[in-house]
Parts: C-alpha cells; sequence; structure tokens
C-alpha cells in the first residue's frame, strides 16, 4: 500500500461521531462505482467498512483515521474532500460537486 500525499479528506464532527462505532475494528474505503450506463463518467462514490485492505490500495492520510481506495478511484476525484454526516446519511462533497449524498455505510463481508 502506498500513500497519496494529494489528497486532502476532512471528515466533520458528526461523520467522526457516527462512524466511532460502526469503524471500531474495521478500515474505511472511498470506493467508485461505474453507473448503470457502463459509462467510467456515470459513476457513484460510496464508502465501505472492511476488515482488511488489499496490498493495491492506496492510503489517505485524513483529520482523523486513513482511508484507502483503489488508485484508479483517484482519478474520479477532486484533491479535497469531506466526508460528513446528516440524518439521511453521509454526504461526501468537494468544492465542485457532491460524490455521495444521504449514502449509508456499506459493511464489506471479507472471506
Amino acid at each position: 500500500m502506498k500513500e497519496d500525499d494529494k489528497m486532502d479528506i476532512q471528515f466533520t464532527e458528526q461523520a467522526i461521531h457516527n462512524l466511532l462505532e460502526k469503524s471500531y475494528s474495521n478500515y474505511i474505503c472511498i470506493m467508485y462505482e461505474v453507473g448503470g450506463c457502463g459509462s467510467p463518467l456515470d459513476g457513484t462514490i460510496h464508502l465501505q467498512l472492511t476488515k482488511t485492505i488489499p496490498p493495491s490500495y492506496v492510503t489517505i492520510l485524513t483529520n482523523w483515521v486513513p482511508i484507502y481506495t483503489e488508485r484508479s478511484t483517484l482519478m474520479f476525484l477532486e484533491d479535497k474532500l469531506t466526508i460528513d454526516y446528516q440524518p439521511s446519511g453521509y454526504l461526501v462533497r468537494g468544492n465542485n460537486q457532491l460524490y455521495g449524498y444521504s449514502s449509508s455505510i456499506e459493511n464489506k463481508h471479507d472471506s
């Protein structure tokens, strides 16, 4: 795993508070999924909890805990992101767009 020093991801206090219990003994990943049209530009970003990190993932340092992702996901994200939590779910936003709105966090069942 390599570190990506170009990304700046900040968790809000609300997101940290909500994730504290869920992230215990789990890693937080930010994932990009191609949308229904099959176009890479028609995708969505979501957060995922996992017990293991594949060696091909990169580490992104934040103001709280590191986040992990596939290197290919980075080309779909701005360099500065905020992860927030509202009663409707998690919000991932950059300076120019919302990447995920009212998303729940997925719990990946590692084998």
